[in-house]
C-alpha cells in the first residue's frame, strides 16, 4: 500500500484535539475506509486524513 496511513493517536496529535474525540467520530465512517496495522490500530488513509483535517480546522 502507498498511501501513508495515520493512527488515530498521530491524527489527533496533529489537530490538537484528543484521541476519544477523533475516536469517537470515526465510528461513523464505513469499515472500508478504516483499516487496522499488525498491532490492531486503527489508521486513516490519506484521504480521511485530509477531510478531517478540513473539519478540525
Amino acid at each position: 500500500m502507498s498511501e501513508e496511513l495515520k493512527t488515530i493517536k498521530e491524527l489527533a496529535d496533529e489537530l490538537g484535539v484528543n484521541k476519544q474525540n477523533v475516536q469517537y467520530h470515526i465510528k461513523s465512517l464505513p469499515n472500508k475506509e478504516r483499516l487496522k496495522n499488525e498491532k490492531g490500530q486503527e489508521q486513516l488513509n490519506n484521504q480521511v486524513s485530509k477531510k478531517w483535517y478540513q473539519f478540525w480546522k
